[in-house]
């Protein structure tokens, strides 16, 4: 079920990845081309916007716990829209203008700035250790590892004898 709900919420995360940059990229273009500072309310607004994408790719590609088809999903929809990009570049013109950062999604897809993002959140699906579930391939529990530890200390040694003889450790 993990798998499942990672599934689409990786679908969900790349167009937000996607406009979020296209996004923040005129903005800084603006704030460039004006000689300003990202000091500035729209500086601290853009940088803000930016921070959040990048706080959202590294809750996506960094926990081990976390399914991934999350990041792997996310990473291969965006290999996908650069592979589209390149292969055929009209389709990604004729998507309507209306969604805000559109212009900058297609400006950073065009000069393939997803591809290494994209990349970047598919490799975890390459790692083994994240397929597992959250009980699994953790090795034994704390009562485990103590549980019979000091069993042996007492095995020979009844209630009126004395001290108990240690055996040997077992290699």
């Amino acid at each position: 079920m993990r798998h499942f709900v990672g599934f689409i919420a990786g679908l969900v995360l790349a167009p937000v990845l996607i406009l979020g940059t296209g996004w923040t990229l005129p903005r800084f273009a603006d704030l460039s081309a004006t000689g300003q500072s990202i000091v500035t309310a729209e500086g601290a607004v853009a940088i803000g916007a930016g921070a959040s994408v990048a706080l959202l790719v590294a809750l996506a590609a960094v926990p081990p716990r976390l399914t991934p088809m999350l990041p792997g999903i996310a990473g291969l929809t965006l290999v996908g829209l650069t592979a589209l990009q390149v292969l055929r570049p009209a389709l990604v013109e004729r998507v309507p203008a209306v969604v805000p950062g559109l212009e900058g999604a297609t400006t950073l897809l065009s000069i393939g700035a997803y591809l290494p993002l994209g990349l970047l959140l598919f490799s975890p699906m390459l790692a083994p250790s994240r397929w597992t579930g959250g009980d699994g391939g953790h090795g034994v529990t704390e009562e485990e590892y103590f549980d019979g530890l000091y069993d042996e200390d007492y095995e020979g040694r009844d209630a009126d004898d004395g001290p108990a003889r240690r055996r040997p450790a077992r290699a």
